[in-house]
């Protein structure tokens, strides 16, 4: 049975001790922790020796391979996570309230990041002065951030589940398969990592027609998945839209892939229990205008 220990005092806590706190669990180690949070090790060593001395427990178990959370570190770091969002979504309400225009933290797919949202962002910043962040990643690991309270919002691929997520449809896409002058199909697939739905409809392709056991090569960046493939080392499932997009889109042949595979949507999405900031409202207000 998990013992429980004291924390009712945690909420008293100075904020640069549970992000500090965070981010030692994040990276693992006090020196990553220190690059994270742009200081010196000693500082996050201080930190978190005030945490250990408040409770009289060690947060942290230190050895060579880093330092990992111990019991009591375990239900700090829980409590932490929620009071830091806590504390993110009033500092966001107030800064909306005086009219300062909250940040907004876009996350997006690698393809529509590249092809989509530049003409967006454009329009989004003649709308509001807000500052504005982005990530890209596949669907999963951004549907994860969303969850998570790291990011706002999301362009994502389709379905979406609506017991967690608000979503409104952002782009319909239709995919197909690329390859270069001098390649054919036979080659590797060309593809982002696990979680991208692009992949997924690629692979739920190829397993359609019997080549389930296809190679894949993984590629972190759209450009360098296309440039392989006009280099000739394997082909690609991409939106048209991406493939179009390529510098060099006249030296690749592209197929459409056949339904139910080639057609998706790009959801924009967020926590249903989360209130857009102006910036994120402005975004939907132009979203709908494209509709």
């Amino acid at each position: 049975m998990k013992k429980e220990f004291d924390i009712s005092n945690l909420d008293s806590m100075d904020i640069v001790l549970l992000k500090t706190l965070m981010a030692v669990a994040e990276t693992g180690s006090f020196s990553g922790a220190a690059q994270a949070l742009n200081c010196v090790q000693s500082n996050v060593t201080s930190r978190i020796r005030r945490l250990e001395e408040q409770f009289g427990q060690k947060v942290f178990q230190r050895s060579k391979a880093g330092a990992r959370l111990t019991e009591f570190g375990e239900q700090v770091h829980a409590r932490a996570i929620v009071l830091l969002q806590q504390f993110a979504a009033a500092e966001r309400d107030l800064m909306e309230a005086a009219g300062a225009g909250a940040p907004l933290r876009l996350g997006s797919m690698e393809t529509t990041a590249a092809v989509r949202l530049p003409a967006l962002l454009k329009r989004l910043r003649d709308k509001s002065a807000a500052p504005l962040s982005l990530t890209t990643g596949p669907t999963a690991d951004l549907l994860s951030k969303v969850w998570d309270q790291k990011i706002d919002a999301a362009f994502v691929a389709g379905p979406v589940d609506k017991a967690r997520f608000q979503a409104v449809r952002a782009f319909s896409e239709q995919l197909v398969c690329a390859i270069g002058p001098a390649t054919s199909e036979q080659g590797p697939l060309l593809a982002f990592r696990h979680g991208c739905s692009y992949r997924a409809a690629a692979q739920a392709w190829l397993g359609s027609i019997g080549q389930s056991d296809r190679e894949v090569t993984e590629m972190g960046t759209l450009e360098g998945i296309l440039g392989c493939v006009e280099a000739g080392l394997g082909f690609t499932v991409a939106p048209e839209s991406a493939v179009l997009g390529f510098r060099n889109a006249d030296q690749l042949t592209t197929t459409p892939l056949p339904p139910p595979f080639g057609e998706t949507v790009t959801y924009l999405v967020w926590r249903l229990d989360r209130k857009p900031v102006e910036a994120h409202r402005k975004l939907l207000e132009i979203l709908a205008e494209r509709a």
